[in-house]
This record gives structure tokens, sequence and C-alpha cells, in this order.
């Protein structure tokens, strides 16, 4: 446990100036690689980045600026320096601790991805098999290419950094970010492990790759101003022949035992009590009075923190939609709480600081990101926690195959007009398990297409991507005006990082904030 924990302490030093630094301080092959076991536990070691960036910094940049989540404040609670209100505001400056935050993250998981390429390379053959050894190696840069597709996504222009001997790395071009990722992605992938590859369930496979690619392809044309939406049929294509298919109910997906999901790609296994670290997902929506509809056992019990406001949620509908309203008495199965709340004896919930005493109701109306209640907004509950819980069981979905069906919709709905038949009747298979009317060619437009992903894949951390690329996240959304800088469609360079590598340049629109 020790040598683990040095790791990770250690690692965090990438996003420093001096990337020289060994990261395993006096830890080396011949004190710490012994045996086949620790290699492995240092190659898996590298996922657990992925908990941190799904529920931390980088899920609030990817959902906090946009229409379907929001963390306003409520009395006294919510403010925290007025960051959440500047971030969807999008009037963020280079100095938010949110927008380091994610920075550090992502490098912290670049420079650990570097330390295992290099110490898998320099493996002992007689303890670690060479086909195991390029195994790693190969699904090590495929994970460092997500956390690059992720910096390139949201910052666009950052360093490259492939070793640990490279000190003050410059920046490179967005394009070149872009092309790393790709040319990573396609040496790699089928040296990685299949879906119908033994052990392979939670690792970074073929089929994550291709899924990864899809998106790369979709987003080309905003990353390197040249469109590539015919890779992008192409990958998406391949993906869908490789025998997974859409669960029969919308939250199949998400709910408390995953695993058998037929739908998912990639996903972070998760466990309630040795692996938790994303209960956050659940606790950080529900209000401080809200643990008695499950049960839950966790010490936080609700931040009431995030929420939706109206009019992400009318974009459903409200009657008939399956994946809409939430409700323990009836039996909907929805992701949203709303209304008059009732634990699941049919009991009120009572609120706390203005309705002390009172049921807790839940409204869909926000004044805006200042003034509100303890009641305001609804609250997303897409991951199901069992009665008892301790903390979220549920495997982290990052990857799914309705993704997939959408990619390759959009991509040739922009290429010819018309949607393709394969994607047109997996959007459709979406549409009837909701429980709402199927399109046709004609009707699945690319407005409509846009509305419908955001319907299906709400807070699934796409949704800012999908602004950007449609050109909506300028636009004006609830409290929100319009964005006359598009700037704001990456973030700024954190100041804390240019501070400490002259070589780092800030996006020009960003100089002198």
């Amino acid at each position: 446990m020790r040598k683990l924990i040095c790791l990770l302490s250690l690692a965090a030093s990438v996003g420093c100036t001096d990337l020289t630094e060994h990261m395993y301080n006096d830890l080396n092959k011949d004190n710490f690689y012994t045996t086949a076991a620790e290699y492995e536990a240092a190659f898996m070691n590298q996922y657990q980045f992925l908990r941190a960036m799904s529920c931390w910094n980088v899920y609030y940049l990817q959902e906090l600026t946009t229409d379907e989540a929001c963390l306003p404040q409520k009395g006294r609670d919510g403010y925290d320096g007025g960051i959440y209100q500047r971030l969807h505001w999008h009037t963020w400056t280079t100095r938010e601790t949110i927008i380091e935050g994610a920075w550090l993250e992502l490098y912290k998981a670049v420079g650990f991805c570097n330390q295992i390429i290099a110490d898998m390379r320099a493996a002992d053959n007689a303890i670690l098999p060479s086909d195991t050894q390029q195994l790693y190696i190969a699904e090590t840069r495929a994970l460092r290419a997500y956390f690059y597709w992720m910096l390139c996504d949201m910052f666009g222009n950052v360093p490259i950094t492939e070793s640990l001997t490279e000190e003050n790395p410059s920046t490179r071009s967005r394009k070149e970010v872009f092309e790393f990722v790709e040319r990573e992605l396609g040496e790699v992938k089928e040296q990685l492990l299949s879906r119908s590859d033994a052990g392979s369930y939670g690792r970074f496979t073929q089929e994550a790759a291709l899924v990864l690619l899809s998106r790369l392809y979709l987003n080309a044309e905003v990353y390197t101003g040249t469109s590539r939406l015919d890779d992008c049929v192409t990958v998406s294509r391949t993906l869908l022949g490789r025998g997974f298919s859409l669960d029969a109910t919308w939250d199949a997906p998400f709910v408390w035992e995953n695993e058998s999901s037929r739908e998912n790609i990639f996903v972070i296994p998760n466990d309630e009590v040795t692996a938790s670290e994303m209960s956050p997902l659940f606790y950080r929506n529900i209000h401080w009075s809200q643990g008695t509809q499950w049960d839950w056992q966790n010490p936080n019990g609700g931040w009431n923190a995030i929420c939706t406001e109206r009019s992400f949620i009318e974009t459903y509908d409200t009657i008939n939609d399956r994946r809409c309203k939430y409700d323990p008495r009836n039996g909907y199965n929805g992701q949203f709480m709303w209304g008059p709340q009732y634990d699941q004896s049919g009991n009120p919930i009572l609120g706390t600081n203005e309705f002390a005493g009172q049921q807790l109701n839940l409204t869909l109306d926000l004044p805006d990101m200042v003034n509100n209640k303890e009641n305001a907004g609804a609250r997303n509950v897409k991951y199901k926690v069992k009665n008892g819980a301790k903390g979220l069981g549920n495997d982290y979905v990052i990857f799914r195959l309705a993704e997939v069906y959408f990619n390759l919709a959009e991509a040739t709905l922009r290429l010819s007009g018309t949607p393709d038949t394969e994607a047109l009747e997996g959007i459709n298979a979406i549409r009837t398990r909701a429980g709402v009317p199927t399109y046709t060619a004609s009707t699945l437009t690319l407005d409509e297409l846009y509305d419908e992903k955001g319907r299906e894949m709400c807070y699934e951390t796409l949704r800012r991507t999908d602004m950007v690329r449609f050109g909506r996240f300028i636009e004006p959304m609830w409290d929100k005006a319009y964005t006359d800088n598009p700037r704001v469609n990456i973030f700024p360079i954190p100041y804390s990082a240019l501070s400490m590598n002259p070589n780092l340049k800030q996006h020009p629109e960003y100089e002198g904030m």
C-alpha cells in the first residue's frame, strides 16, 4: 500500500515546471517490481484517475457550464466565492480553482501514464511476460490518449509530453493534440483487449478506442478546422458491428448492478464501500433530508447542490417520457425529482431551513443563480442506489452504445441531410424504451437530434462538447445572457500553470485576465 501511495503523491509533480522529477523517488524495478502482481497493481492504478475527473473538477466544467446542470446559491449554501455562478454565466477567469483543478487532474493522469509506460518498457521479462508487457504499454497509451482528448476538448492548445525527461514542455496547437490522439489510438487499438476477452471489463478495450475515435472525428472541425465526418461514420459503423446492443430499459446502464448491461462499452468499476469515491454523483444532488428515500447510510447525507431548471426539463415529454420524472411512490423510473417529496412508505419528507416542518416541494423554477430557497430546482438521480447503501456502488459509464448511434446519425445528417438507417433504428429504439414516439428520416433533423441526445445522455459529461459543436454554447440559457466572445468555447490555461512553466502560452482571448 505504501508503494502505491508514493506513486500517487509523486504523480502530482507533473503539473510543475520540472517534468524531470523522479516520480517514484527511491522506488525502482529492483525494490518494487519483484512480482508480476506488482507490475499489474501499478498498471491498474492509473485507472483511479478516472474516478476523480468523472465527478469533480472535470465533471464540473463539462456539466455546470451547460443548460442541463447548475449549482445555484440556496440561502447560505452554494456560493463558495461565486465560482459556480461564474461557471454558469461563462464569466470565469484564469485563476478559477475548478479550472486549475481540472488541468492538474488531467496532467497528473498523463504523468502517471508516462511513468507506467517507461516502467513497462524496462520490465524484466523473467517476471513480466513480453506479451503482457506490450498489452500494458498499449493500454496505457490508449488511456493517455483519452486524457489528451479531454485536454484538447476543454483547453485547446496544450503541451504534449510522452516522457518524464522533458522540462517545461511547450504549448502545442489544438490540431497537433488532435493528431497525437488519433495517431496513438491508431497505433495501439489492435493490441488492446476486445470485449470478448477475459478480464476486459473496466479496461480500455478496442471498442473503447473506436468510441473515442468516433467522438474525436465528430468534433474534428471544432478542433482542427477540417471536417472528418466520413471517418466518424466509418469507425462508428465498425463499433456497431462489435456485438453490443441497447438494454431493454433506459436506466439499465445505470442501475445498481449494471455489470450485466449489454449497452455499456467502457465503465469505471465501483463499490459502495471499498471504491465509492464517486458517491458525490448521488449525494451532491439530493436535498439534505432526502436520504430517507433510500435509507442512505453514507455520512454525506445530501448536499442540496446540483440541480436542473425548468427549460431543460421541459424538453422531455414530462407525462410519458420514462427518462424524466422520478417518484418512489408510483414506479416512475425517471431521473429527475421535483414536486412534493415522499419516502418509500409514502410519508412526506420535510424541509430543513426555510421549510422546516413543512413538506419538501422541489420546484422547477429557479429565480436566478443567487436568490433561491432550499427547494429550488429538479434533482438528478440517474444512478439509482439500493436501499441502505453506504455509497454509490454503480459502475460509472464512460462510453455506451447510445452515443455511437447519435454520433453516426449526426455525421450522416451533416454529410447528406439524411440520417444513417441503422443509426435511425437505434435512436428509435432509444425512444421506444423511453415511451415516446419514434422519428422518421425526415423528422430526425439536426436540431431534434441535438435535443434528443441531450435528453438521453444528460449528466454524462457530453453536453458542453455538444453545445460547442452546435454553436449553442454562446447562446443565452436560463440565467446566462448571450456570450459575445467565443473564447468561452475553450477554458483558459490556468494562471498557476503559466506561472510555473515559461513555455506555456495563454490563448490570446484570455491574455491579461
